[in-house]
């Protein structure tokens, strides 16, 4: 109701507050609270590794991280429940050897879900971009050799074939246009991506800026 009075102004704190939705003011918080413990207990050097495979699965935003590892204390936390519940409690109708089978894939699923599931998210982007990458070679090359400029033709790359490699081209056209170097925006595209098969097109592109080769020569040798 507040948020449709126009020219409305809010006086009381609790009353701006409420104006926010449920979901920030009920989750947030929680999700804070359990990223705090997430990070205490982390090895040294995990939550580095976990915001460099969001990268590489084309979500740089800190967020996910923190989400990621409150998920990973609640999975966890019901790991120890599934624990006690199997081998303690006895809940299972099992004995002996299916047991300690049954058992053991429940925790080990709950422990290693999250971080398989980033995983196999950052596997099958990199997989789409391996299986793309020859349709943006071939339309790069036909660009170039049209007498299209090396960054007018990845616009036209951009445009005709969406994907998840043509958003990195996108936002490496980008960086360039902000001020920054070519060969350091190529570099930067590759880390986001890590495929061996983009780095030896950056490092095919960086090499024709440095010594001066055509860029439409090296683009039909890849």
């Amino acid at each position: 109701t507040l948020r449709q009075l126009d020219g409305y102004e809010v006086e009381s704190t609790r009353d701006q507050e409420l104006l926010d939705p449920l979901r920030d003011r009920a989750l947030q918080p929680l999700v804070a609270g359990l990223n705090g413990i997430g990070r205490r207990f982390t090895p040294t050097g995990y939550t580095e590794k976990v915001r460099q495979r969001f990268v590489w699965a084309g979500d740089p935003d800190p967020r996910s991280v923190d989400r990621f590892l409150a998920m990973r204390v609640i999975t966890f936390a019901l790991a120890f429940v599934a624990f006690l519940a199997v081998f303690v409690v006895g809940v299972l109708p099992l004995s002996g050897l299916p047991k300690l089978i049954v058992g053991g894939a429940l925790v080990g699923g709950l422990v290693m879900g999250p971080d398989s599931v980033l995983k196999k998210k950052v596997q099958a982007r990199q997989h789409e971009i391996q299986i793309t990458l020859p349709d943006v070679l071939d339309l790069l090359v036909i660009s170039v050799e049209a007498g299209l400029g090396f960054e007018q033709a990845l616009d036209r790359v951009i445009h005709s074939v969406p994907g998840a490699l043509t958003e990195e081209f996108s936002r490496m056209l980008g960086e360039t246009r902000a001020g920054a170097n070519r060969s350091d925006a190529m570099r930067a595209l590759d880390d986001r991506v890590n495929v061996p098969e983009l780095r030896s097109f950056v490092m095919a592109i960086i090499q024709a800026d440095t010594f001066g080769v055509s860029i439409g020569r090296v683009l039909r040798g890849q």
